[in-house]
């Protein structure tokens, strides 16, 4: 198995990138390290390279697909995910991985193309030619019976058994597992009570919620906490050959070989006398092409995750102050019109309706919209009277009857939001 090169890129800019060298086993050969994409790219030396990307920018997700390959299947991908991503689907990038043997389901990548495009020419600046190119979460990857969660900073990633990863905020790890359970991230009728935890955090992130441990206990049927003494990077580099992450590497990016041999016999010395070129003497100019690149997708990303969590906003200026005050909203509702309460009040509510499972979700201003699959209409009925006997507002806005069930919408208003 040949030796692998992995390079990190930051999730704020400003920060380094990192990157580490492992062998085919994800043993380490060197120390990590940290700086800029042209001192990455002189410590190379003839590896194979695997770049990672923030685990936000990229959707993991999973969906039933039928049996096509190449071209035929990338065309069909785009509209079978297109209930589950919001914006438009020609200004996303879809990558296909592995079909899951169990399941039948196939895992599937989204990104956005302007910041897809970033990536690639600023990597390519660098003189960075990766054979992979993936979301960091997707080198999380469940063990059967166990939940598998990595907590850095301010966000979490959890993996169930046979689910792809999800990312999620973290303020505390009782509202971040809350709101997992209650939208069925651990599968359909799991509870985490019937599963173990298996948490992996850098020293400093779980220092900060270490008091948190018991209710980690409590809420699942074992919990065992994984410091990681150098941090995240050695260990997401050990998982690349046993976590199968999906390529982004696809379609209109995926990489174009040249076939000479000589070429490829020079590719090294060419890369170290490139990068002490660019060093000395053209240090300051990349920095300053990267960080417009970077200043750009930040500023789609921004776009993006406003207009989804602010739909109706005229605009997105001062977004960050605007999204905190309405996350904050959120938190101080309380009551039974709270998000979580909401959510809370759904999953007591399918008592009397259990064969009503939890489609998807959005936060729209002042409401939940649910999106909801029962037996039939009477199930969903039973289920929206639940849910008003609760002391919610609640009201069905759509149904229709279909091969798999009844699917409808129940739309919960929340109070402050």
């Amino acid at each position: 198995m040949a030796d692998w090169f992995v390079v990190r890129l930051p999730r704020l800019d400003g920060d380094p990138v990192t990157w580490i060298a492992v062998d085919g086993r994800g043993q380490l050969l060197a120390a990590p390290g940290a700086g800029t994409l042209p001192q990455a790219a002189a410590q190379v030396l003839g590896r194979k390279i695997a770049v990672l990307v923030p685990a936000g920018d990229v959707l993991l997700t999973e969906a039933a697909l039928p049996a096509k390959t190449g071209a035929k299947l990338a065309q069909v991908v785009p509209y079978a995910l297109e209930e589950q991503v919001a914006d438009d689907i020609d200004s996303l990038h879809f990558a296909v991985g592995r079909r899951d043997g169990g399941t039948g389901r196939t895992a599937i990548a989204v990104v956005d193309k302007a910041a897809m495009q970033a990536t690639v020419e600023v990597l390519r600046e660098a003189g960075i030619v990766p054979a992979l190119l993936a979301s960091e979460a997707s080198l999380v990857a469940g063990n059967p019976g166990q939940v598998v969660a990595w907590l850095e900073g301010d966000s979490l990633v959890l993996c169930a058994p046979a689910r792809s990863p999800i990312v999620t905020p973290v303020t505390t790890l009782a509202d971040a597992f809350g709101f997992l359970a209650a939208t069925q991230a651990y599968g359909e009728g799991l509870e985490p009570a019937t599963l173990s935890l298996l948490l992996y955090a850098p020293a400093a992130d779980w220092q900060r919620h270490a008091g948190e441990l018991g209710f980690l206990q409590e809420h699942f049927s074992a919990a065992k906490v994984q410091i990681l003494p150098q941090g995240s990077l050695p260990w997401l580099a050990s998982q690349l050959e046993s976590a199968a992450p999906v390529n982004l590497l696809q379609g209109d990016y995926l990489p174009r070989t040249t076939g000479n041999a000589d070429l490829r016999r020079w590719r090294v010395p060419a890369a170290l006398a490139a990068a002490i070129v660019l060093v000395f003497v053209g240090t300051k100019i990349f920095e300053i092409r990267r960080l417009n690149a970077a200043e750009r997708a930040l500023d789609v990303e921004i776009e993006q995750t406003f207009r989804a969590a602010m739909p109706g906003a005229l605009d997105s200026k001062d977004a960050r102050r605007r999204m905190e005050q309405r996350f904050a909203s959120l938190q101080e509702s309380g009551g039974q019109s709270g998000l979580l309460p909401a959510l809370g009040a759904f999953a007591a509510a399918r008592a009397v309706a259990p064969d009503a499972t939890l489609q998807g979700l959005t936060l729209r201003e002042g409401a939940l919209d649910l999106r909801v699959r029962a037996g039939d209409a009477q199930s969903l009925d039973r289920l929206n009277q639940q849910l008003r006997a609760g002391g919610l507002a609640t009201e069905i806005t759509s149904g229709t009857a279909g091969d798999a069930g009844y699917e409808g919408r129940i739309q919960i208003k929340l109070a402050g939001a």
